[in-house]
């Protein structure tokens, strides 16, 4: 019997598309402070950095993993020693400080970056702070003299305790609530280290810089009072309490200005310091200098304090510390400690008041191989509940 049936269509079985390949997880973006502390979490691990309490570490460095460096880098840098890192974040480098000098065969086995970010390895540690016996040399002070015959002792000038043979900077003048007018130092110039004690006679010039050649020393002022400074470990004292100032009371409001040398009067307003900022100061070694701010610390810096003639010696860590190098030659050196930094506009006028001077040390990338450290003016005038003085005896 024949089949009349219409043939059967085949049944066509979708075939589904094959799956997509995934693609390559995008890089993730970090800023220069988060590549910085991916390194310093790698340094950490691997014993090239020391480790402090989880806790500080971890209100310094940003939430990020450990950026790796490979086995030859690792062993070049375990030989030649991490002294610290900071980093600037408007020119997106992070700076790898050692302690011993990196060569140029040394730097083709270290990453010149990571995740877009330059890296630099300058070789350069912070000199004790107040071991060196310093030496008077050229103008250590300034005489501000107006068109009206008075002359005056101008910040930027040499100071000491009246019983000490050491120097340092008058770095500004302040005015406290009770209407008096202080001068502004770091504490291991006027107070050695919180050591002096309050009614000490300021002279001026400090007593090293007393010669035949220079103004008779004169009582300037009285110490008053000073910022602490914790020495101990990290851990046991509170970081973010350290600084490095102190006020004396003036005793003669007639003896003084307000102006930094001969360069200009100090300026009322203040601002934070930040990386690429346009610097200037007057110290009792240098003069009046100027600089740029090229990095602020990554973690907490450990500076060592001497103050010889208390037999005093220790360790005191500083958190927010910015790095500043000169225009050409050295911003600061010994006995400029204390000098008041300002910022500059991009005509060299100054603007406003950054921060203190108060250490130093070597730094191969820097003009004259000198790097100068400084803190936050504004934290300081706060805690002291001081602000400062222009247009005195100007």
């Amino acid at each position: 019997m024949t089949n009349n049936l219409p043939p059967v269509p085949p049944v066509l079985v979708p075939v589904p598309p094959p799956p997509p390949i995934p693609a390559a997880p995008a890089a993730p973006v970090l800023n220069t402070y988060q590549v910085a502390s991916g390194i310093a979490k790698w340094a950490i691990s691997r014993g090239l950095l020391p480790q402090l309490p989880p806790d500080v570490d971890d209100s310094y460095l940003a939430a990020v993993a450990p950026i790796s460096f490979s086995g030859d880098a690792e062993q070049i840098l375990r030989h030649k020693g991490i002294d610290s890192i900071s980093y600037n974040e408007k020119t997106n480098t992070v700076f790898i400080y050692t302690v011993r000098k990196i060569s140029q065969k040394d730097l083709k086995s270290l990453p010149q970056g990571v995740f877009r970010k330059g890296l630099a390895y300058p070789q350069g540690v912070v000199e004790t702070v107040g071991k060196e016996l310093l030496k008077s040399q050229g103008a250590t002070f300034s005489i501000h003299k107006t068109l009206a015959g008075g002359q005056f002792y101008a910040c930027g000038s040499s100071i000491s305790p009246g019983n000490d043979a050491s120097a340092g900077t008058l770095g500004a003048l302040v005015r406290l609530a009770d209407g008096k007018m202080y001068g502004l130092t770091n504490n291991h110039v006027s107070a050695l280290c919180s050591h002096v004690q309050p009614g000490t006679p300021i002279l001026a010039p400090g007593v090293v810089d007393v010669s035949p050649a220079g103004i008779p020393p004169f009582t300037l002022g009285f110490h008053a009072t000073a910022l602490e400074m914790h020495v101990g470990s990290v851990g046991n004292v509170d970081i973010a309490a350290n600084t490095d100032a102190a006020l004396f009371m003036i005793r003669n409001l007639a003896d003084v200005s307000s102006m930094q040398g001969a360069a200009f009067d100090t300026p009322l307003a203040i601002a934070d310091p930040i990386e690429g900022m346009k610097v200037e100061k007057v110290g009792r070694t240098t003069g009046h200098t100027k600089g740029l701010i090229v990095s602020r610390s990554l973690r907490p810096y450990g500076i060592s304090y001497a103050a010889q003639s208390y037999g005093f010696s220790g360790t005191i860590w500083f958190g927010n510390v910015f790095t500043v190098h000169g225009n050409g030659a050295e911003f600061s050196l010994s006995g400029d400690s204390g000098s008041l930094v300002v910022q500059v506009d991009d005509h060299g006028r100054p603007i406003a008041a950054v921060g203190l001077v108060f250490a130093g040390g070597n730094d191969s990338s820097a003009p004259g191989g000198a790097k100068s450290l400084i803190l936050p003016i504004g934290p300081i005038l706060q805690a002291l509940g001081a602000t400062l003085v222009g247009g005195h005896n100007v």
